[in-house]
């Protein structure tokens, strides 16, 4: 008799596991752009519908009875001013998105004939990449007879970017060496970029040669 009992409990438990797995949606990563807008729509049946808009757990916006609404129950009110919301199609956007909007936003409606499946929207918000540069430290290198060029790639805006250097093979990172013979020039360039921007430079590097203080190297 307990042994059915368990099996009966344990049944139990795995259909409820599913049924609470199945009300609730997979997470959609959503990537923007500083200033960007994300639309939350809620395409669910509307008869007797009503809905949660929720930032990070906490609600923002209610529709019931054919109206949206705005709760302010933060001080001050979650996204306060840049909330637009349209009674046609029941749905929210969140205009001029800002880093600190990054987080978890989840749609919950019940209908009269129960709650229906959770939306959940993962919002990540990146800065821009405004601007590129490449900066050179150079050296004479007298065994080898060769200019050597410490090249540094600094982008402004997105404090982490992703960083390549054009090349055969394209070379990553935001540091990188070449080595030049007197006489020899050579361009270069490198590319900053993440989810949402991408920005580009170029810059020529070119080696006169030695010196009387045995390092000659000229920037361009």
């Amino acid at each position: 008799m307990n042994i059915f009992q368990e099996s009966c409990c344990s049944i139990l438990a795995v259909l409820l596991l599913f049924l609470l797995r199945g009300s609730r949606a997979a997470e959609v990563h959503v990537h923007k752009a500083v200033g960007d807008s994300l639309d939350l729509i809620a395409d669910y049946p509307k008869e007797g519908l009503e809905v949660q808009w929720k930032y990070n757990g906490n609600v923002f916006a209610e529709y019931d009875k054919d109206q949206i609404k705005q709760i302010e129950r933060a001080d001050p009110p979650l996204f306060l001013e840049r909330l637009k919301m349209y009674k046609d199609n029941i749905s929210i956007t969140i205009l001029d998105l800002k880093l600190q909007d990054s987080g978890s936003f989840s749609i919950v409606a019940e209908a009269k004939s129960g709650p229906l499946p959770t939306k959940v929207f993962e919002l990540h918000v990146h800065d821009l990449i405004r601007d590129v540069q490449i900066e050179v430290d150079d050296s004479w290198l007298e065994s080898k007879n060769i200019c050597v060029f410490h090249l540094r790639c600094l982008a402004s805006g997105d404090l982490s970017p992703s960083y390549s250097w054009s090349g055969d093979p394209v070379q990553t990172g935001q540091n990188r060496s070449i080595s030049l013979r007197p006489a020899e020039s050579a361009t270069v360039s490198c590319t900053a970029n993440n989810t949402v921007s991408i920005k580009r430079t170029n810059r020529t590097v070119v080696c006169t040669g030695k010196s009387e203080y045995s390092r000659f190297c000229v920037k361009s």
